[in-house]
């Protein structure tokens, strides 16, 4: 779902370059809709810090300070909201943090290619 919007909203912004920051209308789909965009970049909010909870749950559990997968996939699929978010505000400074994407996706890319590496070596013993 997140590299939909994210197609989108690049599609989008090279489509109409110069328009982004003079089109106070905006480019994003159901821009009129209040609600539903609050709801978007409130409910990215939640799920970016969510991921605080689920990587203090799973430390506890461990009993020593551990990241589980989970909070790379929560990171980025809450990013990924934001940007939406602050795309359809046109709001340049959080476009800006949201870039942090690309960390998430490569220490999810790291943990991936580690398993595969795992799994080959187990087959090869």
């Amino acid at each position: 779902m997140g590299e939909l919007a994210m197609i989108y909203a690049a599609f989008r912004l090279l489509a109409t370059p110069a328009t982004f920051p003079l089109d106070h209308d905006g480019f994003m789909p159901f821009q009129e809709n209040y609600w539903l965009w609050k709801g978007i970049g409130f409910g990215g909010l939640f799920v970016f810090q969510l991921r605080w909870l689920v990587q203090w749950l799973y430390s506890e559990a461990h009993k020593e300070s551990k990241v589980p997968v989970a909070f790379w996939w929560l990171s980025l699929a809450g990013s990924m909201m934001e940007l939406c978010y602050f795309l359809r505000q046109q709001d340049s400074v959080g476009v800006a943090g949201c870039l942090g994407g690309f960390a998430y996706i490569r220490n999810l890319m790291l943990i991936y290619r580690k398993r595969k590496l795992d799994r080959e070596a187990q087959v090869l013993v």
